[in-house]
C-alpha cells in the first residue's frame, strides 16, 4: 500500500489502472494494480514510479480517497466503453459496490454484494464503481499526442520489450499535458530498461502497430470472460482483417459483418463465440520474429 499526499509532490502526481502489457518478451514480473508517478518538480525525475495494490491519496485537506487495484482497473474498463459509472451501496449492509469483469462493461439492474452476498436491484441498468466518487483531478490541460516516433528491431534489445496503449489517468495534477500514444519499454541484455516512453507511431520489425487495435486488445485481455476468445478473423469475401469495435469487441459472437465490404460471415473452428482483433495476428508475428532470433 502507498500513502500519497499530493501537496508533497508539487511537480504533480498521476494514477492509472495498470493492466498487463499487450506484448511482453521481457523477464520482468507483471505489474497489475495502480501505477503511480509523483514528481517534486514539473520537469524533475519521478520520485515514485511503481505499481501498488492500494493507494491512499490525499488530494486536498478535505479530500482523501482509497483506491484499490480492482476498482482502478475496472473503472478503466468501464470508461473505455464510455459507460456511465456511479456508486451503488448495498441496501442490506451499506457496503460500496464494485462491478468487476463482465459486469464492468455490461450495464445491469440486478447486483450482488461482494460483502454480504445478497442481491439488490437498481432503478436502471447501471455499473457501480467507488472510483466514480473521485472526480478526475487535473489541471485544465488537454492531453497531447506524444511528440516522438519509434522504429525498432527486437534484435537490438535482447532483454525484451513491453507494449501498452496509454489510457487517461484517474488523477493527474501536473501542469504539463498528459501524453497519448503507445507506451514502450525496451531492455538491454542485462535486463536494464533503456527506453521508457510514449510514442505517436511505433514500428517493430517493419510492422506498424495500429494504436486503436492495441487499445482494444489491452482492455479485452483484462476481461476473464474473453480469455482465449480473442482471435484475428479475415473476411472470406475481401480477404481483409476484421476488427470488432464497440460492444461487439467485448461480447463474443458467431456472426460478424466486415467493416470493409459488409459481408456477413460466421466464425469457424472449435471456438465460434469469439471477438476479432487484428492485433492478435500481429502479436503472433512479433513473437515468431523474437523466437526465431533466440534459437
Amino acid at each position: 500500500m502507498l500513502e500519497l499526499d499530493a501537496s508533497a509532490h508539487p511537480g504533480g502526481i498521476a494514477l492509472w489502472g495498470a493492466v498487463l502489457a499487450v506484448y511482453d518478451t521481457s523477464s520482468m514480473p507483471p505489474e497489475i494494480g495502480i501505477h503511480v508517478h509523483a514528481r517534486s518538480t514539473r520537469e524533475g525525475d519521478k520520485q515514485v514510479d511503481d505499481t501498488f495494490d492500494t493507494v491512499v491519496v490525499k488530494l486536498s485537506p478535505d479530500e482523501q480517497a482509497t483506491i484499490t487495484g480492482d476498482t482502478a482497473i475496472n473503472f478503466y474498463l468501464s470508461r473505455f466503453l464510455n459507460r456511465d459509472i456511479k456508486l451503488l451501496r448495498c441496501p442490506h449492509c451499506d457496503e460500496a459496490h464494485l462491478d468487476a469483469g463482465y459486469f464492468a462493461v455490461r450495464p445491469h439492474r440486478r447486483h450482488m454484494c461482494q460483502a454480504c452476498g445478497r442481491q439488490f436491484n437498481d432503478s436502471e441498468k447501471s455499473i457501480s464503481n467507488p472510483v466514480s466518487l473521485l472526480k478526475r483531478v487535473h489541471y485544465d490541460v488537454p492531453p497531447v499526442r506524444a511528440p516522438r516516433n519509434l522504429d525498432v528491431k527486437q534484435t537490438s534489445y535482447p532483454g525484451g520489450m513491453q507494449i501498452w496503449a496509454s489510457n487517461p489517468a484517474l488523477v493527474w495534477t501536473s501542469a504539463r499535458a498528459e501524453e497519448a500514444g503507445l507506451h514502450i519499454h525496451l531492455y538491454d541484455s542485462q535486463g536494464n530498461i533503456v527506453v521508457d516512453d510514449t510514442f505517436d507511431h511505433v514500428e517493430v520489425d517493419g510492422i506498424e502497430l495500429n494504436e486503436v487495435h492495441v487499445q482494444y486488445f489491452m482492455a479485452q485481455q483484462a476481461l476473464p470472460h474473453l480469455s482465449e476468445k480473442i482471435v484475428s478473423l479475415t473476411c472470406p469475401r475481401c480477404d481483409r482483417p476484421h476488427f470488432d469495435t464497440g460492444d461487439s469487441a467485448f461480447f463474443p459472437h458467431v456472426e460478424h459483418t466486415c467493416e470493409h465490404c459488409n459481408e456477413k460471415f460466421v466464425s469457424k473452428g472449435r471456438r465460434k463465440l469469439v471477438v476479432s482483433n487484428p492485433f492478435e495476428a500481429v502479436r503472433k508475428s512479433l513473437r515468431a520474429n523474437w523466437q526465431s532470433h533466440r534459437i
